[in-house]
């Protein structure tokens, strides 16, 4: 234990120096800054770096970004700047003030339509109303939160949610149901590479052990927050995860271990200047020295405590989130009474518009009934006119309907007509790429398999000439059948009768037969396949375009990879998603070109052994998992390897869709 704190001391020394200098930079940033908006932007970044180790500087920047956004008007870094102040006050313990401010920051967010701002702004007040312990209001805030994050897919905004929601759940004393959610939010969190809120996370998970049986098994993710809130640089956070390891030594009767964290818990609290976590943390010392007999220093920290819980006055500030809460739903109510009515108004003026037109339509009527009237008294040839005004009258009606009979045939032609106008333009395209590859890929290895078999044939050449002219020969004709038979199977997706044909197939299966077909080239390059694949995981998926997007993603493993290292494939899923790992431990691709991997330009390097590639696969692969509404993602590092993640909808989630389709149908 002591060893993981020493190495845990020289992790956040180092980190430290890195956070300064971020810091440093963005002021620099914020000295050479040109417009108000900029100068915003950075006060709310400097804002979110100083909360992880200062939150009085934290607040200091929230409140210069605030002042500048109302300043100029710039209401999307209003929006930030307010969320951050909220933020402030949660840390403080002010929930009455944080409440305004988070309503003020939801108002504005949703003036700008800005999505995400709006998420933050459920979140926090869902935060808030948790801390002063109004439950209903704070489930409501969540889930209509949670509702938008899935609707713009924001899985961070869905992380932390999920996160809050579990601590609804350990409140309520459904401990499963909250250790549930914490580990849901910690999977996304992780597959985010979100230290911040995993660190918040494993932090739940490891304190609702204290409900359980056996509290000690809590730890493990307790250190591990501690780890990722020093690799962050956060120390705010730790607080709160000394304060938890403590209380479960404390439970496991071990309070030499439990004193000596609860201490380290107390000191950060002192210097983060947080009533409420000092509050917390002199309750747990008082409890240690209860325990240990020690009343003389536990009466020392019951007035520490009753000093800070007295700055906290928790009922008063109830009352006036309350009256917060209630003005704010009147004003919403009164928003929606406002224009209710003038809806109202609205239709009663449509309703006085229509009577006025039917009154003078009416009297046009009684017009046209006298005059006709006249008619009849005066000439005695009415009825030979009044036929031939009803002749006429069915003629045009004929007429009419002719003419929309045609104007309906017309835009049912035109309807065809832009269909199949799109259908040419695709097939023009379609043909367009496919004369593009052939001409500018398979032309060039020809003509060099053209140029290398006219050497041989004019020259003669030693058996080591021709071995070395026929190794090259190899590569370009495997090169080339590679992109040949990527080339048949997209361009077989590609045909108009080619449908997605979803059948169950074994995920690990379906991986081991592509390790086989590589395993010769691998063992040539002295490389481990290791297939982490559960045998029991059934993916629901169009079996061959699945099977295309792997061997590519498997091949470029290969390809990329130096002697004597791995490939790896592994899968994990969740209630939402299949994910399918294929990782190595290659060159790694260069910062500046990962955004060129799926471009519509072409963009190719050569193998660790000169394998030349086409540029193809890759964007093909992201063609035939969006068929499949899925996706890939890619994270790699120079000189370190590579992982390219598959994301595929969950298959009990598929089956659960094609159940309720053909219940409907």
């Amino acid at each position: 234990m002591r060893l993981f704190l020493l190495l845990l001391f020289v992790a956040c020394t180092n980190l430290r120096a890195q956070n300064k200098q971020l810091i440093d930079s963005l002021h620099l940033a914020l000295d050479k800054a040109t417009s108000l908006n900029q100068r915003v932007d950075l006060n709310c970044l400097l804002s979110k770096q100083y909360y992880l180790s200062d939150t009085k500087k934290g607040k200091a920047y929230a409140l210069l970004a605030d002042s500048l956004a109302t300043k100029n008007n710039y209401l999307q870094g209003k929006a930030k700047a307010l969320s951050l102040l909220g933020y402030a006050h949660i840390v403080a313990g002010e929930f009455d003030q944080g409440l305004k401010v988070y309503y003020q920051s939801l108002q504005v967010s949703e003036q700008i339509n800005d999505t995400l701002q709006i998420i933050a702004a459920y979140n926090g007040l869902g935060n808030i109303y948790t801390k002063i312990e109004d439950r209903a209001r704070a489930t409501e805030n969540y889930l209509v939160g949670l509702e938008l994050a899935k609707k713009v897919a924001d899985k961070q905004g869905q992380g932390k949610i999920y996160n809050n929601l579990g601590n609804i759940y350990e409140a309520q004393g459904n401990y499963k149901k909250g250790l549930a959610y914490f580990k849901r939010a910690a999977a996304i969190q992780e597959t985010l590479n979100d230290k911040k809120s995993l660190a918040i996370s494993l932090l739940n998970i490891g304190n609702i052990y204290l409900n359980f049986p056996h509290p000690e098994k809590g730890l493990p993710y307790l250190f591990k927050s501690l780890e990722l809130d020093a690799q962050i640089q956060n120390k705010l956070n730790p607080v709160t995860t000394l304060k938890s390891i403590a209380q479960i030594y404390k439970a496991t009767g071990n309070t030499k271990e439990a004193l000596k964290y609860g201490t380290a818990a107390y000191e950060q609290a002192l210097e983060s200047g947080s009533e409420k976590k000092i509050v917390a943390s002199a309750q747990l010392m008082k409890d240690i020295y209860v325990a240990k007999k020690d009343y003389e220093k536990a009466f020392l920290f019951q007035t520490v405590l009753d000093k800070h819980e007295a700055n906290l006055n928790l009922l008063k500030q109830k009352e006036v989130a309350a009256e917060i809460t209630a003005k704010y739903e009147t004003a919403r109510k009164e928003l929606e009474n406002h224009k209710l009515k003038a809806e109202k108004e609205k239709q009663q003026q449509e309703i006085t518009h229509k009577n006025i037109v039917l009154a003078g339509a009416i009297l046009l009527l009684v017009m046209l009934l006298i005059l006709v009237i006249e008619l009849i008294r005066s000439r005695r040839n009415i009825k030979a006119i009044n036929q031939h005004l009803l002749d006429a009258n069915e003629q045009l009606q004929v007429q009419h309907a002719e003419i929309t009979n045609q104007q309906k045939e017309l835009s049912a032609q035109a309807i065809v007509l832009k269909e199949q106008n799109q259908q040419l333009e695709q097939h023009n395209l379609f043909k367009n790429k496919i004369f593009s590859i052939i001409s500018h890929d398979l032309r060039a290895p020809f003509g060099t398999v053209k140029g290398i078999l006219d050497m041989v044939q004019a020259k003669n050449l030693s058996t080591e000439e021709i071995q070395h002219i026929f190794l090259l020969l190899s590569k370009d004709v495997n090169a080339s059948i590679n992109m040949l038979n990527n080339l048949l199977v997209w361009s077989k997706a590609q045909l108009a009768e080619s449908k997605v044909n979803l059948e169950p197939t074994s995920l690990r299966r379906l991986v081991a037969d592509n390790l086989q077909l590589i395993s010769q080239l691998s063992d040539q390059k002295q490389l481990e396949l290791i297939n982490q694949v559960p045998d029991n995981l059934i993916v629901l998926t169009d079996k061959e375009r699945l099977n295309f997007v792997l061997r590519n993603l498997i091949q470029n493993a290969m390809k990329f990879s130096s002697a004597g290292g791995y490939i790896k494939i592994e899968a994990k899923e969740d209630e939402e998603y299949l994910a399918i790992a294929v990782e190595d431990k290659g060159k790694g691709i260069a910062v500046k070109n990962l955004p060129k991997l799926f471009a519509e330009e072409r963009f190719t390097t050569l193998g660790t052994q000169k394998e030349k590639g086409s540029g193809l696969g890759l964007k093909l692969c992201k063609e035939m998992l969006e068929s499949l509404h899925g996706q890939i993602i890619v994270a790699s590092e120079e000189g370190s390897g590579s992982s390219f993640t598959i994301l595929l909808p969950n298959p009990a989630l598929l089956m659960l869709q094609d159940k309720e389709k053909a219940l409907v149908t």
